[in-house]
């Protein structure tokens, strides 16, 4: 059943640490290996030429082990990367291409271990549709053998993905659900289904990929969340832990000492720092980017995202662990992340007295003076310093002085409503705990103005809070599928009785009538007021914010024109003027647009996923047409994943022509961000570079209430 081949020599790399494979399209080409986290992506050859001679690889299971097919005579056999060991499978019987994902029901290919994919049949007539189903054996089987689902209902298995645990297997259906799937052939000579309908945990609005990993017998599910379907960059990404005995995915904020490597296969790490490997965080191989491979690596410690470009292949890439990379414990970590860490979190001395009584002697009058040149946040901890100085009130000067300008808001914890907050002047960086976002649910910022961040939580809520006054309304709950929009807004502060909360999305289908689906909800409402309006144009919203203008909803379309909502008469109009500006019929979350309003004149954004340059125009209201803008010489431009604000340069920043970014371009010795990021629209260039950038995920600009600082300060717990 099982043969050794005859060893030939491997790079000193292997078996040392994570690695991907390259398997060229070509076979008659050896694979290579190569480390994607050294910067220079050398590559070796693993010399396996003979091996892979007419035989084509269709997986790559546990980091280790590839399936390959003998392309004349379809045997099928697995082999070990390290070891070349081969162990012989039946002839497949179906053509390869009807093949897609494939999982062990063990981590070691052995005579208990069930080999399964999933497959799909095409419609054999024109009545008839494709059929997925599973195809899977044993080593020294005979045969393969076919598992059909033969009940009704549209829950047929997806080809999407599939993992095995314990014996069993996870599938995913079309209906959303998983199915578990008795592999373990104990019972009889057939896999079996054992459970249907399993639950598929809240997806937070579109663009969403799945990656089922197993660790220790336990199933995870991984959704990154991209800015669109397409040529689109991850934004996000939240985890699940399957329960086994209520068949339920709970949320987890932390995989513990695992690491979790995502691409084409997935490997996870149980014991990551006895390996030598940096624990609590995952790395995906993501190739839906226009500017070609990006390697993300996300640490769930701090949420951040850090990503670099890898060379361009035309073969399938994998991750590779070998078993033979196991360290002894205590060994130096493998720092895989451009990210300098810190496990330890800042503390006070415990002399803290002897420090504060010399400063609490310095005349309160001197200390309003110094106030005056301190950010907001560095105020409301020097109120903290003893109770002479908790009675200082900012000057009103500090206001002409200083604008107030958005700082960059990230939720590091949803259970423990801990968010940061990022000065891009100052460069510094604040961790804020508020139980207005504490959640049960995976929450996402979705838009912020006047000092109030609009979030939603889980798939069916959503809620409006202050993080600045600890204020909070929770909305009514969102109706099915309502959170699958591309744009939301208010039209003013939450607080006030006139707020409109807007949800708009615009549907497009070939040979249909297209629609406009719209969610409005104002102060009083009970529940969410619906209405689906035709729409013939070609008018594709943008994944992008409306701005409120004029008493209504303004919405940038994907090539540049604009549509209009009017919250009072639910109305919708796609204008004739301004004429698009972009050419062709870009998908919605190819690039992002924005639209900001700035000084009553309307300004559009249209910025890639790559370092590319970023365009701007603004409408010329007496003619209806886009102008090119070249410079803005005494503001500055704030961007997020949804939104973008504009206002005049703050006296003490560095410079103009810039547009601020939502990443970060480095942090210090206790792991806080410590530099700001953003593009120098003058020179085109992204500063620090773009591929140097990294960003806390789910992070938004807000721009504080200058009226809310005394509120703040009985209701924030600042830690620095």
């Amino acid at each position: 059943m099982a043969s050794t081949a005859k060893n030939s020599p491997l790079p000193p790399e292997l078996g040392s640490k994570p690695l991907l494979l390259r398997i060229n399209g070509d076979s008659q080409e050896s694979p290579t290996i190569m480390d994607p986290f050294d910067g220079y992506f050398c590559e070796s050859s693993l010399q396996m030429e003979t091996l892979l001679q007419g035989r084509l690889c269709l997986a790559c299971l546990e980091g280790e082990w590839l399936f390959m097919l003998d392309e004349d005579t379809k045997e099928c056999f697995m082999m070990s990367v390290s070891t070349h060991t081969q162990i012989s499978l039946p002839p497949l019987p179906i053509p390869e291409e009807e093949l897609y994902r494939c999982a062990l029901s063990s981590p070691t290919p052995g005579p208990d271990c069930t080999v399964m994919f999933t497959a799909l049949a095409p419609a054999t007539d024109d009545d008839d549709q494709d059929e997925t189903y599973l195809i899977y054996c044993r080593p020294g089987d005979e045969e393969w053998l076919e598992l059909h689902d033969e009940t009704e209902g549209n829950d047929d298995i997806e080809c999407d993905d599939i993992i095995g645990s314990r014996g069993k297997m996870y599938v995913n259906t079309y209906m959303n659900t998983f199915v578990a799937i008795d592999a373990s052939l104990s019972s009889s000579d057939e896999a079996t289904i054992e459970r249907r309908d399993i639950p598929h945990p809240s997806t937070m609005r579109w663009g969403c990929k799945d990656y089922l990993v197993e660790s220790d017998g336990q199933v995870f599910l991984v959704q990154f969340y991209t800015h669109g379907i397409y040529n689109s960059e991850v934004i996000d990404m939240d985890i699940h832990c399957l329960d086994t005995s209520e068949y339920v995915w709970n949320k987890v904020e932390s995989i513990g000492d695992r690491t979790i490597f995502a691409g084409n296969n997935c490997v996870v790490l149980s014991s990551a720092s006895r390996l030598g490997i940096r624990p609590g965080c995952v790395h995906l191989l993501h190739k839906g980017c226009p500017d070609g491979i990006r390697l993300y690596t996300i640490r769930l410690d701090d949420r951040t995202m850090s990503c670099r470009l890898l060379p361009r292949s035309s073969g399938s890439m994998y991750w590779v662990v070998l078993s033979s990379s196991k360290r002894e414990s205590g060994e130096h970590l493998i720092e895989l992340s451009s990210k300098t860490s810190n496990e330890t979190a800042f503390t006070l001395d415990e002399d803290l007295e002897q420090v504060v009584v010399p400063w609490a002697t310095l005349p309160v009058d001197i200390v309003e003076g110094l106030v005056s040149r301190t950010c907001f946040l560095d105020y409301l901890n020097v109120r903290e310093v003893c109770k002479g100085w908790s009675s200082i009130i900012k000057p009103v000067q500090y206001a002409e002085r200083f604008p107030t300008y958005p700082v960059l808001m990230s939720i590091c914890s949803s259970s423990t409503g801990v968010f940061k907050l990022f000065d891009p002047v100052v460069e510094k960086e604040y961790t804020v705990k508020s139980s207005s976002l504490c959640s049960d649910y995976f929450q996402m910022l979705l838009f912020a103005k006047h000092g109030w961040v609009l979030v939603m939580e889980g798939e069916k809520h959503m809620y409006v809070a202050n993080p600045f006054t600890g204020e909070r309304f929770d909305l009514p709950e969102i109706p099915e599928l309502g959170n699958q929009f591309d744009g939301v807004s208010f039209s003013s502060a939450p607080s006030s009785p006139d707020c409109t909360v807007c949800c708009i999305h615009k549907y497009r289908s070939s040979g249909r009538t297209d629609h406009l689906y719209v969610m409005v909800w104002r102060v009083g409402d009970v529940h969410w007021t619906q209405e689906v309006i035709g729409d013939e144009t070609q008018f594709r919203t943008a994944y992008s914010n409306p701005v409120f203008y004029h008493g209504e909803f303004y919405c940038l379309g994907t090539r540049g024109n604009l549509g209009v909502f009017n919250p009072d008469n639910m109305t919708w109009r796609v204008l004739d003027k301004p004429e698009p500006i972009l050419d062709g019929d870009p998908m919605t979350g190819e690039q992002h647009c924005h639209l900001l309003e700035y000084k009553d004149d309307l300004i559009a954004i249209f910025r890639p996923h790559d370092k590319g340059p970023i365009d701007m125009y603004k409408l010329d209201k007496s003619r209806m047409v886009w102008t090119v803008v070249d410079k803005f010489d005494d503001e500055v431009i704030f961007v997020d994943n949804w939104n973008a604000a504009m206002m005049r340069t703050p006296r003490d920043a560095c410079g103009n022509n810039r547009i601020y970014m939502p990443k970060l371009g480095g942090y210090n010795e206790a792991g806080e961000a410590n530099e700001r990021a953003f593009y120098d629209f003058k020179s085109r260039k992204y500063h620090p570079d773009y591929y140097r950038l990294t960003e806390r995920m789910n992070s938004i600009w807000v721009q504080p209430n200058s009226f809310n600082w005394e509120l703040l300060i009985s209701n924030r717990c600042l830690n620095t």
